[in-house]
């Protein structure tokens, strides 16, 4: 058995997961309630990657076997070490296409494991709780990730010869062809789930992200944008009271505008010298205006809800909200 560098660091990522697995375990009641905290967010993105990820590639190498055994060939090694793996058999008396299928079979389970971890996601009625969403859509981007742009890359950068040697060098023009053409379709919709605005707004709703606040690319939370020129009246009044607030506020504050299905947030942040800080003001579609302290997802306390502080009925005026947001801001710092 060859232990190469690959499989000694998915040894040492299997090791990890033991803890994971642990920490998993001692918490599973509160990681998997209706109240899912920055905690729960932290562990469950862990198992994602921990957990899945070694279930997939063990899924991998089984379909690189079925499609050896469909062609009536024998397996005769088979490693499995967490992260990594591989399937041995006799290439004689196969064709250049079947080889390229039994090269491709892998990815292909890789593919369909992250169809059906969305489709559970998007078109379950009703949805699952945030912890169980958050579990699937952080596989499915970590488990994509690595099938169709690392392992590629890696295999085609190092003398690994793997699959996607193996497919871009069928030896077989038009079957690496329609290949490489479905990688492509594949990474574009990849790009179209993590940019597109509605998407991203519902995965945001169906992993409890927080008003103010969007998905991280790989699992966590980070402060959301919208492009300035991409404002609506409603957010151009906000980032004006909040630009007037900012501007004379004696520490850095950063701001940040996040739409949400029932209209939109723009954030402040800042740092006191002791801890961070953010108050979001969001504008209903109904006109409703509110300013509410945010608590920091990483933060002591960070699991608690968010605070309304002040509201309209209606979008006030600009001096209105500018003396709300300033109020709010000197309150939040207080009160720490």
């Amino acid at each position: 058995m060859d232990f190469g560098a690959f499989s000694i660091i998915s040894l040492i990522y299997v090791v990890i997961g033991v803890r994971v697995v642990a920490q998993l375990v001692r918490s599973w009641r509160a990681t998997w309630d209706h109240h899912f905290t920055p905690i729960d967010r932290h562990l469950v993105d862990q198992a994602a990657f921990f957990v899945f990820i070694p279930i997939s590639v063990a899924l991998h190498e089984l379909g690189h076997a079925v499609a050896v055994w469909s062609f009536g060939r024998e397996v005769v090694e088979f490693g499995f070490y967490g992260f990594a793996g591989y399937v041995a058999y006799t290439p004689f008396g196969l064709s250049d296409v079947q080889q390229t299928i039994i090269a491709a079979a892998g990815s292909l389970v890789n593919l369909i494991l992250c169809i059906i971890g969305l489709v559970i996601v998007l078109l379950k009625k009703p949805p699952m709780r945030a912890a169980f969403n958050e579990l699937l859509i952080q596989f499915v981007l970590i488990s994509g990730l690595n099938a169709f742009i690392v392992y590629p890359v890696l295999d085609m950068l190092s003398g690994l010869n793997g699959d996607w040697r193996q497919m871009y060098d069928s030896g077989v023009p038009w079957l690496s062809g329609i290949i490489v053409a479905i990688q492509v379709l594949i990474l574009a919709a990849g790009y179209w789930l993590l940019t597109n605005p509605g998407m991203k707004a519902r995965i945001a709703r169906l992993t409890d992200i927080p008003p103010g606040y969007q998905r991280g690319l790989l699992g966590g939370v980070q402060v959301g944008k919208v492009h300035p020129k991409a404002y609506s009246p409603a957010e151009q009044a906000l980032h004006e009271a909040v630009d007037r607030v900012a501007s004379g506020w004696p520490s850095r504050v950063t701001t940040s505008v996040q739409r949400f299905p029932a209209g939109s947030a723009i954030t402040l942040q800042w740092n006191d010298g002791r801890q961070q800080h953010v108050v979001a003001a969001r504008v209903f579609t109904s006109g409703i205006t509110e300013i509410i302290r945010v608590p920091m997802p990483s933060a002591p306390g960070g699991s608690q809800s968010a605070r309304t502080l002040h509201r309209w009925t209606d979008l006030p005026g600009t001096d209105e909200l500018t003396i709300g947001l300033r109020i709010a801001m000197e309150t939040t710092q207080q009160q720490g």
